[in-house]
């Protein structure tokens, strides 16, 4: 299928807002398109070069797309950056600045859609010497062979590719290539799989070709990522037993919560990856913890924490310390000075059979008598209780011994892969510092610096949320206090190159900062309640016309096991604000 014409339908799509009229114009793309196409169309949506946890980029800056975008029209740079101020919008700019180009030499092939992202796909995999001359080359050739209209697509990719629609506007649509099932138990495979095999664009694919009952075949996948179970907040202890103990009276497991490196770890063979919590890979980062688990002689996939240890003082390190390990450069020296402990919570797949579905009782009976292995790798302690005070006692005794709090879990439950769920509840340390909870946000502006402050040029941080229904950041925060002057110099090194010169279009905002910045940095923020505001935008009420805001926010620490798209969800404001007023 061309390029161009897929790009007439992004230009319907982006006409309307309707969910259902999108999933609509999808379908009739993926009706159209072979099944090798299908599954690259669906990752170019997800705006990557294949699957997500592949990590592919194709790392072009906004500065060097200015500067094509004024060579593709014609135009100065001064007249692209006007116009991008105006608009707001890289691919906007390209469609609405007129060309002062005689394009004879344009569009002189009409690209195939196939041969757009394979030369994406090329880029993406250009590494080494003179790596940015050979990436624009490239990319320049795809530029200068289309069209305005599909320009405009073309140039938003290297940034943030979004049609105002996600993962779920993109399995509505796969539902509906399947004649031969009811539509709702289409999406109802296709969800339930997707949680276990994080790969949308393979499992198009397989409906391409095999239909969507197909599906139902697959499980896990040798080293694809799983999406993580989540857990429920609880107020207090007494709401943690009326959950989980009930009517029954019935036990449950009381887990350690440690502030560590969530971790899912795959062996098979001698062949071992370890993945993210944002399904990132990162197996070259731990060669100390890859060591241990080859010792290890058989097959598993593990949900585990990686977490710092003090041999000195005999204790865990903070998350801050931990996260240190987290690095491209030095990493035998750092895993010297900073050893790891891996303490394995959940288990998945253990030898030949998947075991997920399995009660969390036999899944961590599994664990205990498998994995308590050696000093770096051991199950996390738990207790089994339907008792409020042994509850709190055992609470109390993982924070005195460096942990966060605790996980109550449903003895009878399965693990319910990228699922939030009363049947994991936590409960953190910072409940008792006169807050419900910590909340994970992003870094959407700045505010200069006043006084002290100005030397670092940051003064102030607009924190947001991000909104999958819309797929926007929505403002919930303006953050100032407990950001040191290390801290600003760091963020004002990063904000060099991040800092953007216009407000993007997904960004939902009363408040206008000095500047914005792309939405990349996440942080773990503090804060004494939440309350009504009439300037922010997060959970934002048309009938009561207020949002949501953290009232005296801080700073606790940068989350850089997360991605821009894993921001406390709006659900979850909504759920403290409910707790912290009843």
């Amino acid at each position: 299928m061309k390029f161009k014409e897929i790009c007439l339908y992004f230009e319907k799509i982006e006409k309307t807002s309707s969910r259902l009229e999108i999933a609509s114009i999808l379908k009739e793309i993926f009706l159209k398109v072979n099944s090798e196409e299908l599954s690259k169309l669906v990752y170019f949506l997800q705006g990557t070069i294949g699957p997500i946890y592949k990590g592919k980029e194709i790392n072009i800056g906004p500065k060097t797309l200015i500067n094509l975008i004024a060579k593709y029209l014609g135009q100065t740079t001064v007249a692209v950056k006007k116009e991008l101020n105006k608009k707001g919008d890289l691919g906007i700019v390209i469609t609405s600045l007129e060309s002062k180009v005689f394009q004879k030499t344009l569009f002189s092939k009409e690209l195939e859609f196939l041969d757009v992202y394979l030369a994406l796909e090329k880029i993406s995999n250009i590494d080494g010497k003179n790596a940015i001359f050979k990436k624009l080359q490239i990319f320049e050739s795809i530029l200068f062979n289309l069209d305005k209209i599909s320009a405009k697509y073309i140039i938003r990719f290297p940034i943030s590719f979004r049609l105002g629609f996600g993962d779920s506007t993109i399995i509505d649509a796969l539902s509906f290539l399947d004649d031969s099932i009811d539509q709702k138990k289409s999406r109802e495979i296709i969800s339930i799989k997707y949680e276990i095999i994080s790969d949308l664009g393979y499992l198009s694919k397989i409906i391409k070709e095999k239909g969507i009952l197909f599906l139902e075949n697959l499980s896990l996948e040798k080293f694809v990522p799983f999406k993580s179970a989540l857990c429920e907040r609880a107020k207090n202890f007494s709401e943690i037993v009326k959950r989980l103990s009930g009517p029954e009276n019935k036990e449950f497991i009381v887990d350690s919560k440690i502030d560590g490196f969530r971790q899912q770890i795959h062996k098979f063979g001698q062949v071992i990856k370890i993945f993210s919590r944002n399904q990132e890979e990162m197996s070259n980062m731990f060669p100390d913890i890859v060591e241990e688990i080859k010792k290890i002689n058989f097959d598993f996939i593990i949900d585990c924490e990686a977490i710092a240890y003090d041999y000195i003082n005999n204790r865990y390190l903070p998350f801050q310390i931990t996260m240190q390990r987290k690095r491209k450069y030095d990493i035998f020296e750092k895993s010297k000075k900073l050893p790891l402990h891996l303490k394995v919570f959940d288990i998945i797949y253990f030898k030949d059979k998947e075991t997920f579905s399995l009660s969390n009782l036999e899944r961590r009976k599994i664990i205990e008598k498998y994995f308590n292995i050696s000093e770096i790798i051991k199950p996390t302690e738990i207790i089994i209780t339907k008792n409020v005070k042994e509850l709190e006692d055992f609470f109390n005794n993982r924070i005195e011994n460096g942990f966060e709090g605790i996980i109550a879990k449903d003895l009878d439950s399965s693990y319910k892969a990228g699922s939030r769920g009363f049947n994991w509840i936590k409960f953190k340390k910072s409940y008792y510092n006169n807050s419900l909870d910590t909340i994970d946000a992003v870094i959407l502006g700045v505010f200069l610096g006043q006084g002290k402050r100005s030397e670092n040029k940051v003064g102030a941080l607009l924190m947001g949320i991000y909104d999958s229904f819309d797929e926007k950041y929505k403002t919930i925060a303006k953050l100032g206090s407990g950001l040191s002057d290390d801290i600003l110099k760091y963020l004002c090194n990063i904000f060099e190159k991040d800092k953007l010169s216009y407000k993007p279009i997904n960004i939902c905002t009363n408040i206008e900062p000095d500047y914005y910045v792309l939405p990349k940095i996440i942080v773990e923020i503090n804060f004494d309640d939440i309350t009504f505001s009439n300037l922010h935008t997060c959970c934002y009420s048309n009938i009561k016309k207020t949002g949501l805001a953290l009232r005296f926010p801080r700073f606790i620490k940068f989350r850089t096991d997360k991605t821009c798209f894993q921001t406390t969800t709006s659900e979850e404001i909504n759920r403290i604000f409910d707790l912290q007023n009843n």
